[in-house]
């Protein structure tokens, strides 16, 4: 019994130290990779904000780079417009002269999001990038092809004063993921709308 008894104990030991040890690496290890992860995060985002552009040949190679030398401005806006200091709604400047706005939403399986590229004249989409967690490869999965955010070019989100809803061809096939961009995009004109105003009247 008593043999038993210190068998057990040795294995509960044997367990606790092995659940230290795995737990211990696991933290290291993830401390470890939190730079690279973060700069990755990063790099993805420069990459999608200067593709919306319409930047070419962004890659994560040449993202850090890129971004500094074409992102003129970057501010945080209140809900009526104006630069704000305190957490808001941000804009990125493309060369003085393009607005990018980030975009969050809901697909079919998860998260969807995106930027939303703005010309001067603060009526008309200069392009876009959307990126997906966990669509359908080969069907919400495409919001991601340059086929699908090519048509999104050129189409006009003000008029006379007031946002418009942004009218494409969904997915076949996906229209969860589909109905997912447009109330993303209507979403963010709504929140934007006090800025686009203002951006709008000055391209006029």
């Amino acid at each position: 019994m008593k043999k038993d008894i210190n068998s057990n104990r040795y294995i509960f030991l044997y367990a606790t130290i092995l659940i230290i040890v795995v737990a211990v690496l696991l933290t290291v290890t993830a401390l470890w990779l939190q730079p690279f992860q973060d700069r990755n995060a990063k790099n993805e985002k420069r990459i999608q904000i200067l593709t919306a552009a319409g930047i070419p040949d962004v890659n994560a190679k040449n993202a850090a780079l890129l971004f500094e030398k074409h992102c003129t401005a970057e501010f945080l806006l209140d809900e009526n417009g104006n630069p704000t200091d305190d957490n808001g709604l941000p804009v990125f400047v493309i060369d003085r002269q393009t607005s990018v706005i980030p975009m969050q939403g809901n697909g079919l399986w998860g998260p969807i999001w995106g930027y939303l590229a703005i010309a001067a004249d603060g009526k008309t989409i200069v392009g876009v990038a959307f990126d997906h967690k966990s669509e359908t490869p080969g069907l919400g999965g495409e919001i991601t092809t340059e086929k699908f955010q090519g048509q999104f070019a050129g189409k006009q989100i003000m008029e006379n004063g007031s946002t418009l809803p942004v009218e494409f061809d969904a997915i076949t096939g996906a229209t969860k993921t589909s109905d997912g961009i447009k109330e993303m995009i209507d979403s963010t004109l709504e929140k934007y709308s006090a800025y686009l105003k203002k951006f709008a009247a000055k391209g006029e």
